[in-house]
């Protein structure tokens, strides 16, 4: 069916970044093999990344609002994009607008979805550290998103409860898993299924098939940890490598604050890969290929129990403690010292079974089919085997 179907009410899917755009791309697929008109607007906060993500798994952005600002403030870009979102949804008029998550982004496109009186659906609604700095800004935004919001997809019970504990109505709180496991899973699949792509991620990691030591693969960018934390952090990492205890695989994150103190700290060190940032499919095959996980990123604390990936989470507090409950993750210390001794603790037990605790990878599907009943289009029995109970 046809966007621009005057009879079809139009959906709008905002991203910006490229954790959003890998935890909505499962859900506009299902949105549209259900025949609903999906516009994919993407903001500009992530430039490239996003568009990146999306081509990645056979989407391009309907719209794109290119606010991105070398060196804006979140206040600077959540008025652009603000302003930006204006005209479409008057151009638009969707029956529905679907933000993903908590950034500034997220948060924006609710607002002016609220200004527009047009309803809003909350992709991974419920997440809560009750602590406003830790993530910042990330917790503000999501608290704030809730009451915008008419639909709650929660992850989890937990996150479902912290909604209902806010006072959200029951009856708009559907609990339905992460749509992030859906994305993995599907990449997972698609690498184990294609014999090229393979090659090419051999290729392109040669040093995988050649490491003597343990692969422990990290990642950092939080704002909260710039600075003295990051230092730690970079210091532990350069201590596992100089000490032969690990090899550390890094993709940078484009936060030039990030990347230039990691490269400052570990360039040059023998057993230190430092990546550019890369694709989904190549951050799945080296999470498959690692034997522990070290990352402040909410996205790959969810991702790695599904793949047997043990985590040390460089956070103070962690909105996903379902991954620490169950142990496949745990939380660390932000010094040099502990993260070493974490680590070495950690590479000393076997790898963890695959586990769940995010989802089952049918999120997006009964996100979809609630969508759809919001919507008030029926939908057919067999779809609605998808409830999470």
């Amino acid at each position: 069916m046809r966007a621009d179907d005057p009879k079809q009410p139009v959906i709008l899917a905002v991203c910006g970044t490229r954790p959003e755009a890998i935890k909505l791309s499962p859900v506009v697929f299902a949105l549209r093999q259900r025949g609903h008109a999906v516009i994919v607007v993407t903001t500009g906060q992530h430039p490239v990344l996003a568009q990146d993500m999306l081509r990645e798994v056979g989407l391009e952005a309907d719209l794109d609002l290119g606010v991105h600002q070398a060196g804006a403030t979140p206040p600077q870009l959540l008025a652009a994009i603000l302003t930006a979102m204006t005209p479409v949804l008057a151009a638009w008029r969707p029956a529905l607008l679907i933000v993903q998550g908590d950034t500034v982004s997220a948060m924006a496109a609710a607002l002016a979805a609220n200004y527009a009186r047009v309803p809003v659906a909350h992709v991974e609604a419920g997440l809560r550290t009750y602590d406003r700095a830790e993530p910042f800004p990330e917790e503000l935004h999501r608290c704030l998103i809730a009451p915008l919001a008419t639909l709650h997809f929660a992850p989890t019970r937990r996150a479902a409860d912290a909604l209902l504990a806010e006072g959200v109505d029951a009856a708009s709180v559907h609990m339905c898993g992460n749509s992030g496991i859906d994305a993995v899973l599907a990449t997972a699949a698609r690498l184990a299924g294609d014999a090229a792509l393979q090659a090419d991620m051999r290729t392109r990691f040669a040093f995988v098939a050649v490491a003597r030591r343990p692969l422990v693969l990290a990642t950092v960018h939080r704002r909260e940890n710039i600075g003295a934390r990051l230092s730690s952090i970079a210091a532990a990492l350069a201590r596992l490598a100089g000490f032969c205890e690990a090899e550390i695989v890094l993709p940078l994150h484009p936060n030039p604050a990030v990347a230039g103190k990691l490269r400052a700290r570990l360039g040059g060190l023998s057993g230190v890969h430092l990546l550019p940032a890369i694709d989904h499919a190549a951050m799945v095959w080296l999470m498959q290929h690692s034997c522990l996980l070290l990352t402040d990123s909410g996205g790959l604390q969810e991702e790695a129990p599904a793949l047997g990936l043990r985590t040390l989470v460089l956070r103070e507090t962690t909105e996903r403690a379902e991954a620490v409950e169950c142990g496949a993750a745990e939380l660390v210390p932000l010094r040099a010292d502990a993260i070493v001794r974490a680590t070495r603790a950690a590479l000393a037990r076997p790898l963890p079974a695959p586990c769940f605790p995010f989802g089952d990878g049918l999120a997006a599907p009964r996100i979809a089919d609630a969508i759809a009943q919001w919507l008030g289009v029926r939908v057919p029995e067999r779809v609605l085997s998808h409830q999470l109970r």
